[in-house]
């Protein structure tokens, strides 16, 4: 049996969209974790608050989100921006898809890519997940890496759930984000780490990468 939960960070800044987020999951409110990064964040009743007020790292409040809820019995965990619009068949499809396909995490369509389960085929490398809404299937043993403290952790979950576990399902769901990059195009500090991530990333995965931009060159030549 499924028991879907939904976790979100926010600093409270959204309660225009989160609130609607939350009622538009079909998600119980029992079952969706708000993880506040700032003190004094405001939720609808029923939902459950973690506190993180520490400095910005988006995998460690995923982690902490998906903790709780797999300490409350959650089989899968929906992981959400706190801008996104979606439906109340959104997250229940993405649970349906790992479900049937055996895939470790679920993410919305992306339009260049067919629908289904993606294993493997890693060059050349172009990432399936969309980092502001996916579910993660929790025993598949897959969890976001605290290492990426702002951005590439998305590509780095896609990776491995490709690569070393179940892959990643493309489902057909509605879906939208809001305010992509916005907070990090505002704030120096954040671009600044989001460089960091990048050469974390390129260094963790310099040989794939490689092999990636070999091809890119080898088929450019052929398209011209």
């Amino acid at each position: 049996m499924t028991v879907l939960f939904l976790t979100i960070p926010t600093a409270g800044d959204r309660a225009h969209l989160l609130t609607p987020l939350i009622e538009d999951s079909g998600v119980p409110r029992d079952r969706v974790i708000v993880v506040a990064t700032r003190p004094g964040v405001e939720v609808p009743p029923g939902v459950t608050v973690v506190q993180d007020l520490g400095s910005p790292n988006i995998q460690r409040w995923w982690n902490l989100g998906i903790d709780e809820a797999v300490g409350r019995g959650a089989t899968v965990v929906a992981v959400s921006n706190d801008d996104v619009r979606i439906s109340p068949a959104t997250v229940p499809g993405l649970a349906d898809a790992l479900r049937s396909t055996g895939a470790a995490i679920a993410s919305p369509a992306r339009p260049e890519f067919p629908l289904g389960l993606h294993r493997g085929n890693l060059v050349p490398y172009a990432p399936r997940l969309w980092g502001s809404l996916w579910a993660l299937r929790v025993d598949s043993g897959l969890r976001p890496d605290s290492r990426y403290v702002w951005w590439y952790g998305d590509n780095d979950l896609d990776i491995r759930a490709r690569r070393d576990h179940g892959g990643v399902v493309l489902v057909d769901v509605p879906f939208e984000h809001m305010h992509p990059s916005v907070g990090t195009s505002q704030n120096p500090l954040l671009a600044a780490q989001t460089d960091r991530d990048a050469q974390t990333f390129e260094h963790q995965y310099a040989r794939l990468l490689r092999r990636s931009r070999r091809r890119a060159r080898w088929r450019s030549r052929f398209t011209r």
